[in-house]
């Protein structure tokens, strides 16, 4: 990350600086109270699968050279030579890649609407939510109580 990296909410377009480079906990200078949500799949590598494909061709086109009774006897042959041929170039060929996508939301406190969605896809994903409460009064005070509950506070 660079040092004026800026931070955008995903949920709310809401922009924060960097923070203080923090080497610790690996999040650089992700700002305090936000959050980083990395998604990371795994798949097929297409040159991985294309490789396959076309030693899967060149098997079935170089047996068709020999005649149909010997086919399946010259496969193994066949398929050596190719593997061979191939060798190299999947040697240097992951079979998969990895896709990898991060964003950042803002602290839940910044935003109801932002704690809201932050809650419901944690939630969704089986983790715990965060809590996020409006300030509230403790205690009433009993003048702004209707007069039937006057009593009962005092």
């Amino acid at each position: 990350m660079t040092e004026n990296y800026e931070y955008e909410c995903a949920l709310s377009g809401l922009i924060a600086p960097g923070g203080v480079p923090f080497e610790g906990d690996g999040l650089d200078d992700l700002p305090a109270g936000w959050t980083e949500v990395r998604m990371s799949r795994r798949v097929m590598n297409p040159k991985w699968v294309l490789i396959q494909q076309v030693k899967q061709a060149m098997v079935e086109g170089l047996k068709t050279q020999f005649p149909e009774a010997v086919q399946d006897a010259q496969a193994v042959a066949i398929r050596l030579q190719v593997d061979a041929q191939f060798w190299g170039l999947e040697q240097e060929t992951s079979t998969y890649i990895t896709e990898m996508e991060t964003v950042y939301l803002a602290p839940p406190e910044m935003s109801e609407d932002v704690a809201a969605s932050v809650n419901e896809a944690r939630e969704l994903l089986g983790l715990s939510a965060f809590f996020y409460e409006e300030e509230e009064e403790d205690e009433q005070d009993p003048d702004s109580l209707p007069s039937e509950h006057k009593k009962e506070a005092k």
